[in-house]
């Protein structure tokens, strides 16, 4: 959907680049440049089980391409800094077709979909190809500038922000997490907005966010669907502390965090108060445990992690039409998973200085269903590396992982037995 009255992404691409570069010269000379990037290539094969949304409306098994290109440019100079970050993201295949088919079921497409701004500030993506069974976006995933002076700091533009201390459910992190089922975690999803730092003596730090948003039904900037968030973190005693507060969406926040080292782990507790300016307050939050051990000469990295979805349904019965509290941080990607209670653990086995094993396993608490996931990493060359795994989702019908009936179709909506090989090359 383009938004009337706007300019074409495209046009601001290059209006936007050229704006950065001048405003860079001018404010601090020519730049010391450095250029690099990616391309990544991933092939899956799944399969599904007869009466699965898939199967019925695809191929089974269905096969997908996935291509990942991105090309980056970051300067300095002085106190002034620059980023410029262009990616093309396609997919061709029978996932795509799919897609395309339950396109009238958001709750579907989003999982399938590519990224989109209709919801940010500047519109920096332009479909360039959109077929029945492929699909193709280039864009702008960083693009701003940064000024430091001293203790303070400024970014202002598209770029990324991490906040809150989970390793795979992030009730902190509300601005653009990453799922918990995602292999691909070097760049996030950049955001515009205005970011301010300030460094404390005691190496603690305190950080403010404004994340301006569009209403995605008028292409209007919107105060209900904007961001603005600070954290505060300070060392008290034995732990890292962070404060948060936001005023999100709709929603007024409160959270805090909390990092300790015991006995060679680590562990973290965050926890995040809502309350919604219609409907009941919420508490989520998630805490973990991470350890890193040798045996056998072989290094080994493992966790334990504990998620409390306070918008999460009891009762899986009500995965099929969910809360419209649940469903609307669905649709915005802040939340990707159905139920209330979650258990999360996984091992990582160095068994060669260039190859790593990975082992996770996510298990609905609720509902008992389980999604594990298996990967070996090998790198191959000094900049490429290579990777082979598999999804294994299980659970009965009804269950998050084992397939949610959608009601009135007859099918069920649900992950499919995944096989999957990726190169990446790094330049």
């Amino acid at each position: 959907m383009r938004v009337r009255g706007r300019a074409s992404p495209l046009r601001v691409h290059l209006g936007a680049i050229c704006a950065l570069a001048a405003f860079v010269s001018c404010g601090a000379g020519a730049a010391d440049w450095t250029f690099g990037g990616h391309a990544k290539y991933r092939y899956t094969r799944t399969d599904y089980r007869a009466g699965d949304l898939q199967a019925t409306l695809g191929e089974d098994p269905a096969s997908d391409h996935d291509l990942d290109l991105r090309l980056k440019a970051e300067g300095e100079r002085g106190p002034w800094e620059a980023a410029v970050h262009y990616e093309i993201l396609a997919l061709f295949g029978d996932t795509a077709a799919v897609r395309a088919a339950a396109a009238p079921l958001a709750f579907v497409g989003r999982a399938v979909g590519l990224p989109d701004d209709r919801r940010r500030l500047l519109d920096l993506t332009d479909s360039f190809s959109d077929g029945a069974r492929r699909a193709a976006v280039h864009r702008l995933d960083r693009l701003y500038v940064g000024y430091r002076r001293g203790a303070a700091a400024l970014r202002f533009g598209r770029q990324a922000l991490s906040w809150g201390n989970g390793l795979v459910f992030h009730p902190l992190d509300f601005i653009n997490p990453f799922s918990p089922l995602a292999i691909d975690k070097d760049y996030k999803t950049g955001d515009d907005m205005l970011y301010v730092q300030w460094l404390r003596a005691d190496g603690g730090d305190l950080q403010a966010i404004a994340v301006p948003r569009r209403d995605p039904a008028t292409g209007d900037l919107a105060g209900s669907e904007s961001t603005y968030a600070a954290k505060l973190r300070v060392r008290l005693g034995e732990f890292d502390l962070d404060l948060v507060a936001a005023q999100h969406v709709d929603d007024a926040l409160a959270g805090i965090g909390l990092v300790r080292s015991i006995g060679g782990a680590v562990w973290r507790l965050d926890a995040l108060h809502t309350r919604p300016e219609r409907g009941d307050d919420a508490w989520s939050f998630v805490t973990n445990l991470d350890y890193s051990w040798v045996w056998g000469a072989r290094n080994y990295y493992g966790f334990v992690e504990y998620f409390r979805n306070g918008f999460g349904a009891a009762d899986p019965a009500g995965y099929a039409t969910p809360d419209p509290a649940l469903a609307a941080r669905l649709e915005r990607g802040e939340l990707f998973t159905l139920a209330r209670d979650y258990a999360a653990a996984g091992v990582q086995v160095e068994l060669h200085p260039l190859f790593n094993v990975y082992t996770n396993l996510i298990w609905n608490l609720t509902d008992g269903s389980r999604f594990l996931q298996l990967r070996g990493v090998y790198d191959w060359r000094q900049n490429v590396q290579l990777m082979a795994g598999i999804n294994l989702p299980a659970g009965d019908r009804g269950k998050e992982y084992g397939g949610i009936p959608l009601p009135g179709l007859g099918v069920f909506l649900a992950p499919g037995r995944a096989l999957y090989l990726r190169a990446a090359y790094y330049f």
